[in-house]
């Protein structure tokens, strides 16, 4: 996979990630509240719960056997309640610590009057309607209060019952041991009497308070029971309320357990965002931080990747594999090196041909010198009045002169010619011609030479007919230079054999010598004129530049040029043109 792929991969699979952890978090505080609240439901003697409340704590599995949650078990026994399930036709079809006195059928009537009085006998009733397996059913929840026993066991027992100061020591021990106070009331709600008090009544109370509790008893600490003994006088009975969970401090709860959980979120997500960083820094960073350094060492000439003490690549291990923070940016390290390599051989070739070229300035200089001293001497000798030159002499010494004014001539022509070889500055020609009647006669006359002489060149073919489109001169100009570098370079008696062949889609041209042949340095540097000068010293005289010249006229022919050669074993040039369509 490409580096685009893999960090578009990457990133969205870190926003997919930091994605989950946000849902997971969220899913969890929304189940962590919602568990509270039911908690709060069932704490509160499920005077808050709902249908929908019951419908999550019970169900029914495959079989038909219903199932109630432990939280909903627990909140029963708090109060030492009951539970009865009534399908349809008002018959229990589940219970729960149901009483032996509470009947397990009901008629409708009977049930109009529970709902009516919220009572079942001696027992305080509430009731729901649910839906489970898409059947409806009735829920009663049915409790002893001890404040309601209290004020039973009074009415029962006592014969004035607003008379505090004249209750039995039975009905005394009785309210002692349900921890329960008395207390009697006028119409006004004043305070006229009480007995073990537990609750602050010195202001009085009124009926919205009896009511308040009715609609939410949770929030107070006792629970109530009340009766009116007279037309100007009430009774109260209070105990203990087993389900006090006030809505107040329920509130503050449910807020400070908010702020937990955003304090913990809040400090959960900058956790995991500094572990974030540290892993992008980690991950990311140190092979960014890394590639600026690899570059800013090309950019200063060291062509190599940073280095460790060790004197190992950073990016590498001691096994020579890449690090597990590298290999994200394989490919850009890859490159990188590639790049690396590249800057290396070209600045080793940038040196060498440096040299190279340094060292062919200096033969040309050279060879430009030698003639010019030549021709400086003899005008020097000619312009001296000490002496009178024959009209033989005169005649030899323009001769000489000519001739190395000509050598240096066709030097510089030649130098000018691979510039504009070199930047494509040359107009060619070209037109199609009989290939075999055009080097049959540039071979005759190649061969009358006078520096040919002592060397068999000879021309062979396959077809007569063979035809391409050539410029004539410069054309000529490729054979001239190859023949005369194969003269040149060899011994006399040597055979030089052109070969013409013909494909379907080339023309190949064959230049082949049994003479001295080179070595592997000499042919990968044959072309380049910046590889050696050639001297007026030598049996031929020339440029130098002769190859060059001939490689890029090959090139403007659509052609391509191989050199096969051994020491002591000859020579092969092969010149294979690509015909036009």
């Amino acid at each position: 996979m490409k580096l685009r792929g893999k960090l578009i991969l990457h990133f969205v699979g870190q926003i997919f990630i930091i994605l989950l952890l946000v849902l997971a978090v969220l899913s969890l505080s929304l189940i962590f509240f919602t568990l509270r609240f039911s908690q709060s439901e069932a704490d509160a003697g499920l005077a808050k719960a709902n249908s929908d409340t019951f419908e999550s704590w019970i169900s029914i599995d495959d079989d038909g056997n219903w199932q109630m949650e432990d939280i909903l078990k627990t909140a029963i026994k708090k109060q030492d309640g009951w539970m009865q399930i009534l399908n349809r036709q008002e018959e229990t079809v589940y219970s729960y610590h149901l009483p032996h006195d509470i009947q397990k059928k009901y008629q409708r009537e009977e049930l109009l009057t529970v709902f009516e009085n919220k009572k079942i006998k001696d027992y305080k009733v509430n009731y729901w309607s649910a839906n489970f397996n898409d059947h409806d059913y009735i829920i009663l929840f049915g409790w002893e209060s001890k404040s309601d026993k209290i004020l039973s066991h009074l009415l029962r027992e006592e014969k004035d019952v607003k008379t505090l100061s004249s209750y039995k020591k039975s009905s005394l021990q009785f309210i002692k041991e349900n921890q329960g106070s008395v207390y009697v009331f006028n119409i006004k709600g004043q305070l006229l009497d009480s007995l073990f008090t537990n609750i602050d009544y010195s202001e009085g109370i009124n009926e919205l308070e009896i009511l308040k509790y009715e609609s939410k008893p949770w929030n107070y600490a006792h629970e109530f029971s009340y009766q009116r003994v007279s037309d100007t006088e009430w009774i109260v009975t209070a105990t203990p309320n087993p389900i006090f969970n006030p809505d107040h401090e329920f509130n503050r709860s449910m807020i400070g357990l908010a702020l937990k959980v955003v304090l913990i979120v809040i400090g959960s997500l900058l956790l995991f965002m500094i572990g974030m960083t540290l892993w992008y820094s980690f991950r990311f960073g140190m092979p960014i931080i890394h590639t600026i350094k690899w570059i800013v060492n090309l950019s200063r000439g060291h062509f190599e990747e940073p280095k460790n003490r060790k004197g190992w690549p950073r990016s590498m291990n001691k096994k020579r594999k890449r690090k597990q923070p590298y290999r994200l940016f394989t490919e850009v390290f890859e490159s990188m090196e590639q790049l690396t390599e590249t800057l290396k051989e070209n600045e080793q070739n940038r040196k060498k041909i440096q040299t190279t070229r340094e060292e062919w300035i200096a033969g040309l200089s050279h060879d430009l010198k030698t003639p010019l001293s030549t021709i400086y001497g003899y005008s020097m000798m000619l312009e001296s009045p000490q002496y009178e030159w024959t009209k033989e002499e005169i005649s030899e010494i323009g001769q000489v002169m000519k001739e190395k004014s000509s050598y240096m001539s066709q030097l510089i022509e030649d130098l000018n010619l691979t510039y504009r070889l070199k930047n494509a500055a040359l107009p060619i020609n070209r037109k199609t011609v009989r290939l075999v009647p055009f080097l049959t006669r540039y071979v005759e006359e190649f061969n009358r030479y006078p520096f040919s002489e002592g060397y068999d060149v000879s021309f062979v073919y396959q077809c007569e007919d063979t035809e391409f489109s050539i410029d004539q001169g410069w054309f000529r100009r490729i054979l001239e230079n190859l023949l005369a570098n194969a003269v040149k370079h060899n011994q006399k008696g040597t055979k030089i054999k052109v070969s013409l062949e013909e494909t379907q889609q080339h023309v190949i041209l064959r230049i082949q010598d049994n003479g001295i042949g080179m070595d592997s340095k000499t042919v990968s540097n044959l072309f380049n004129r910046y590889y050696r000068g050639t001297h007026t010293t030598d049996s031929t005289e020339g440029s130098g530049l002769g190859l060059a010249i001939a490689l890029e006229l090959v090139h403007l022919h659509d052609g391509c040029i191989e050199v096969d050669s051994r020491t002591g074993e000859g020579t092969e040039i092969t010149i294979e043109f690509k015909k036009q369509n």
